[in-house]
């Protein structure tokens, strides 16, 4: 069960805005994790709400995007920085793990000719019986989505993330997926090479 208390002054528009919810929302699909890990179930959240909220009309595409541009910086590693696992700022917390979503997210795509994404791996855990009730080790939580998803996209990504600060070309990114910021928003650019999986990031 999931209660809510919600001020009796709280608008209609002020739900229609709100991502808070969302996002405490995303957790309950998600197995609670070893401390070390809390990136991973925050970065889920953080990269899954605007995406859900999209999905669900109240967000536009070029808002979702301006945030994924605005926010992906956070979670870059600073020169202190010793993986995600050892590093528990919070931006590595929330923006760093986002951006490993991010990451998981384009490479299934592109392994999969964009017939699979981060969504059919949440899924498949949820379908494995996995909620915040249940404690697991991150180990399984990866090999659960890497299972469903017919890749090892999510073990190679930990292995390689754990433990050392990877820097990810944002702006190379950002131009390889066809979206520019600009005075007048983001712009999109559909012959980019990675335009196909921005657009199946939204469109499942």
């Amino acid at each position: 069960m999931t209660r809510l208390h919600i001020g009796q002054h709280t608008s209609q528009d002020d739900l229609r805005t709100d991502w808070i919810l969302t996002h405490e929302f995303v957790h309950t699909a998600l197995p609670s994790l070893p401390d070390n890990q809390h990136w991973l179930e925050e970065g889920i959240a953080t990269y899954v709400e605007p995406i859900a909220r999209f999905q669900s009309g109240f967000l536009t595409k070029k808002q979702v995007w301006w945030g994924m541009v605005d926010g992906m910086p956070h979670g870059e590693p600073g020169s202190s920085d010793r993986g995600l696992d050892n590093t528990h700022t919070w931006g590595r917390t929330y923006w760093g793990g986002a951006l490993f979503c991010m990451i998981a997210d384009i490479r299934i795509r592109q392994q999969t000719k964009n017939v699979l994404g981060l969504q059919d791996a949440l899924a498949a855990i949820v379908h494995a019986h996995g909620s915040i009730e249940d404690k697991w080790p991150i180990e399984r939580v990866l090999a659960v989505a890497d299972k469903r998803t017919g890749t090892t996209v999510f073990e190679d990504l930990y292995t390689s993330w754990r433990a050392n600060p990877v820097k990810v070309d944002l702006a190379g990114l950002w131009s390889q997926l066809g979206v520019r910021d600009s005075p007048e928003g983001v712009l999109f650019d559909d012959s980019a090479p990675l335009a196909n999986a921005r657009e199946t990031i939204l469109h499942p």
